[in-house]
């Protein structure tokens, strides 16, 4: 089985596609820009030491190709590139920008939902990836009121934002691309975060408005917070209706989607059959808001100019999600609900609400962020001087064999060793597939075997390596990892 090729994973579906898709064993590369405090490596090893954390046990780490889809091919080097070539047969573009509408023409989300899509096809194109998975969203349908189809696309609607345009856009350049096999769309509503836990790192759409009150309630009075006409500034009934998905369920639906190759070539709308209305919304957040204020009773000693100023503030920024908050059509979702029966939309009910607003105020709306997670075994650094010749190596050489690694925990990753004559010769990135056996361990394991604090018997006999596929011989699989352990002690 070849790799998928991820973007957005650090994005909140892009973690639990990272998890879900790791969980189901479907091979993973993924493509990340390095931020401010963090290399491309660091940001994935986060997110997935997060995961380890939920679920009380180690995990694979993903291939990290450092790029940026708003660049040429992604921004992936030369020899990424040829990676991609070798390894990868799908791709699964869920990076996008939720902004609602630009500053600029060159800004987001053109930057990213736009020129974002078309590098990401261009790579495709180039490194001949012929499966695409594209992550749109319901919203496609613009203004429209009536039910939207799940193959519906352009019917003349008019977008109600920037970002819906972006997102038309996207979605008709990708399916008049002539060199995929196969084209499968998801199409999520408004996603929010986890339905067992809360949890979220985005505060758009449905926080915004919790995210302005809660800054008002920690700095005005509360009697003058009492008098706002929440409902009266967007004009709004309460009645409209908004269709709320957990964000869990959304990757859960298309983790089954991409790894089931007869539902692919289709488009899915992932939506909730029992939306959610703006009236619900706003109880859960009045509630949560009630008891904060009780809290911050006596501390607020604002001017009665600046409570005005600041009233006006939120009803500017809340008159940006106008559209937003406007009445929901019904989406049909027939072919989800057909392939997908026994994995219903949870009911985004009064509790659930309840819960999701009180996870964003105890985590001050994702402030201070989430700090990095050290590398506690850098595996990557020890097997560098063995990559670095690796291009050079050609695969036709019949003596030549390959052993797979797959190491789990933090540090950890998937390489192959490249074995010739029974010498070590070099390690490439990726699990060789054919014939080639693997090795499972995790990086602790790793550790301590190339720095000589464990053996190969030893590690084998505890059950702390095992070995799986076709038969090599275990003195050759032994030997490579002494050799890597001796590059390691001369570094």
């Amino acid at each position: 089985m070849k790799y998928h090729l991820l973007t957005g994973g650090t994005g909140l579906l892009g973690r639990y596609l990272l998890r879900d898709l790791t969980l189901a064993e479907v091979p993973l590369a993924v493509i990340v820009r390095r931020s401010r405090v963090e290399t491309a490596i660091g940001r994935i090893e986060t997110a997935m030491t997060h995961w380890e954390r939920e679920l009380g046990h180690a995990l694979v780490r993903p291939i990290v190709l450092e790029g940026d889809i708003t660049q040429p091919m992604c921004g992936l080097s030369a020899d990424d590139q040829r990676w991609v070539s070798e390894f990868c047969d799908t791709a699964v573009h869920s990076a996008a920008s939720l902004t609602f509408y630009a500053e600029e023409e060159a800004g987001e989300p053109w930057r990213s939902n736009i020129h974002g899509t078309r590098n990401m096809l261009d790579l495709c194109r180039a490194t001949g990836i012929r499966k695409f998975h594209h992550v749109s969203t319901a919203y496609v349908c613009g203004q429209r009121r009536e039910t939207i189809r799940e193959d519906e696309l352009d019917v003349g609607q008019l977008p109600s934002n920037d970002y819906e345009s972006s997102k038309i856009t996207a979605e008709k350049e990708v399916r008049a691309a002539d060199f995929f096999d196969q084209l499968t769309v998801h199409r999520p509503s408004i996603i929010v975060g986890d339905s067992q836990t809360g949890f979220t790192t985005s505060y758009h759409g449905f926080y915004t408005p919790l995210r302005l009150v809660h800054t008002l309630v920690t700095t005005l009075p509360w009697d003058v917070i009492a008098q706002g006409d929440w409902l009266g500034t967007l004009a709004l009934s309460g009645e409209e209706r908004k269709n709320l998905v957990p964000v869990d369920w959304v990757s859960a639906a298309m983790t089954e989607v991409i790894r089931r190759e007869d539902l692919h070539g289709q488009t899915y709308h992932f939506t909730n059959p029992n939306p959610a209305t703006v009236a619900d919304m706003l109880a859960s957040i009045g509630g949560a808001v009630l008891d904060l204020a009780k809290h911050e009773e006596g501390a607020n000693t604002n001017s009665g100019d600046d409570a005005q100023k600041m009233m006006e503030s939120f009803r500017d920024q809340m008159k940006v999600y106008q559209s937003y908050w406007s009445d929901d059509p019904t989406f049909d979702s027939t072919r989800t609900e057909t392939a997908l029966p026994h994995l219903p939309c949870p009911a985004v009910d009064q509790t659930m609400m309840d819960m999701l607003v009180q996870y964003a105020i105890d985590k001050n709306f994702g402030w201070p962020r989430e700090a990095p997670v050290p590398q506690k075994f850098p595996i990557a650094e020890n097997l560098a001087p063995w990559m670095a010749g690796v291009p050079q190596l050609t695969s036709a050489d019949p003596q030549r064999r390959y052993v797979s690694l797959r190491v789990s925990g933090n540090g950890g990753g998937q390489w192959h060793m490249i074995v010739d004559q029974g010498q070590l010769v070099g390690v490439g990135a990726g699990l060789k597939n054919g014939d080639s056996p693997t090795c499972f361990l995790n990086s602790e394991t790793f550790h301590r075997l190339t720095q000589g604090q464990l053996s190969w018997e030893d590690a084998l006999q505890s059950g702390r390596l095992f070995t799986a596929g076709s038969a090599m011989n275990p003195e050759e699989i032994a030997r490579c990892f002494h050799h890597i352990a001796a590059s390691t002690k001369t570094r």
